[in-house]
């Protein structure tokens, strides 16, 4: 969410997005790893802005953390959901997030992934797994951080009203890369692969463009592996 604000909010304002943002209230309750999460790897397993309240579960209560002005407004008109933490309230606290942090089975190598991915621009890596994808674009409809979108006009029947709409896209999907004349920068599934795990390991917004959560791991039917992909860029991996 922290990406998504810089992206729509800093270069080019996004109007509709900063009118939304504006009526949000952002409350966040902390996850315990799967087999596929690796956001201790990414940096992104403890959110440190862009909510109002994160909720830490610490067995019989919830150990409340403020990020914002908005949080502390609630908190002041809403006291009777809330009572001051104690020692033992910190203590648990600091338990639960241990046990958290120590339950992480999966973990990726991020120092110099960049690099790496550079050098890796002409690897078979990329027509192993081409070979493989199916070209749905599941992998982009899951990723919390793909914000790529396509503008579409729909008329009506009489020609003369309609509607544009904005709808999220995909770098997967052939028709991404086509352009007027017909040319395609990516015709080929190992180009449109490639394209995109150099995406997920950009930081061009001054943070890496993955979270770590496996989601388009879990989702995708070709069973392709974003850790185990990039493992093989790194040369972890044969």
């Amino acid at each position: 969410m922290n990406l998504l604000a810089k992206v729509f909010t800093e270069e080019l304002p996004d109007k509709y997005y900063l009118e939304r943002k504006e009526r949000s209230f952002i409350v966040g309750v902390s996850c315990v790893p799967d087999e596929y999460c690796f956001c201790k790897s990414t940096g992104t397993s403890y959110a440190q802005e862009g909510f109002e309240l994160f909720l830490h579960d610490i067995g019989d209560s919830y150990f409340v953390r403020v990020g914002s002005l908005k949080g502390h407004e609630f908190m002041e008109t809403h006291l009777g959901l809330f009572e001051a933490a104690e020692p033992s309230h910190f203590d648990a606290f600091r338990e639960a997030e241990r046990d958290r942090l120590a339950s992480f089975t999966r973990e990726l190598e991020m120092s110099g992934l960049q690099d790496h991915l550079d050098m890796a621009y002409e690897s078979q890596v990329w027509a192993e797994y081409g070979d493989k994808c199916l070209g749905c674009g599941s992998c982009n409809l899951v990723c919390p951080r793909c914000r790529c979108y396509d503008v579409q006009d729909h008329l009506n029947l009489d020609l003369n009203t309609g509607e544009r709409v904005r709808k999220w896209y995909s770098c997967m999907l052939k028709d991404h890369g086509l352009v007027a004349g017909g040319h395609n920068f990516r015709p080929t599934a190992s180009e449109r692969i490639r394209n995109r795990f150099n995406c997920k390991g950009s930081l061009r917004e001054d943070m890496t463009n993955c979270v770590g959560c496996g989601r388009c791991t879990v989702f995708c039917p070709a069973d392709i592996d974003y850790v185990e992909v990039m493992k093989k860029v790194r040369g972890d991996i044969e």
